[in-house]
């Protein structure tokens, strides 16, 4: 489900596309989206319900999960014993360290393969509402930005599909003429869009931008 809404991306672009939702900005959103959390190795939007098997190796002290930062946390159960909060584990934003003594000590996690059962809420609102985390700034301007990037690529293609020349703009119903710079959406791409054949893929600045929200389970 998006964490980022049409008018982040009409207010980028300066724009208003008259109809929302619009199925294809929904398309270049869910693609932006999907670029991210294959690159980050985790998702985004939250879920209220999120359950996750781990295999415990006998030496790490800490469980990663997925949807980060963690609301909730319904269940851990080890080996078929339940954890109890602040004493077998304490919940930290993205992951779950294994205690013991009373939560004073940090210990293993039990050597099972799936042993762990984690059953948590985590992430950040689907469409900016509801429950969840705020959508950090940070990771909205990237969002959008990518965003903002196939959009264009997908309406150059579209407008000349054989590649011959450059497009400068193009009209679309109800907002008029549309500017495109290469200063506003960087370098050039691989036209992409719901009737291209290529796959929309990140670039370099887009990557080292979202590295700070990538799973640290990862590094």
């Amino acid at each position: 489900m998006p964490v980022l809404l049409q008018s982040d991306l009409e207010n980028s672009l300066q724009i208003d596309v008259g109809s929302e939702p619009d199925t294809t900005i929904a398309w270049y959103i869910a693609a932006s989206q999907g670029l991210a959390e294959d690159y980050t190795e985790r998702h985004f939007d939250y879920d209220a319900t999120k359950v996750e098997v781990f295999d415990g190796d006998g030496q790490r002290t800490i469980l990663n999960v997925d949807l980060w930062p963690i609301a909730s946390v319904a269940s851990v159960v080890e080996s078929g014993v339940t954890l109890t909060v602040n004493q077998g584990f304490i919940i930290y934003d993205e992951y779950l360290l294994r205690t013991s003594g009373g939560g004073r000590l940090a210990r293993a996690w039990r050597n099972q393969r799936r042993g762990i059962t984690v059953t948590y809420a985590g992430g950040y609102q689907v469409d900016q509402t509801g429950d969840g985390a705020v959508l950090p700034t940070g990771l909205k301007t990237v969002l959008t930005r990518i965003t903002a990037r196939l959009f264009h690529s997908g309406a150059m293609f579209a407008a000349n599909p054989v590649g011959a020349g450059t497009l400068q703009a193009i009209s679309l119903d109800g907002i008029g003429s549309q500017n495109f710079g290469s200063s506003v959406f960087g370098a050039a791409a691989s036209p992409v869009g719901p009737s291209s054949s290529d796959s929309p893929s990140l670039l370099g600045e887009e990557m080292v931008a979202l590295d700070k929200y990538a799973n640290p389970g990862i590094a």
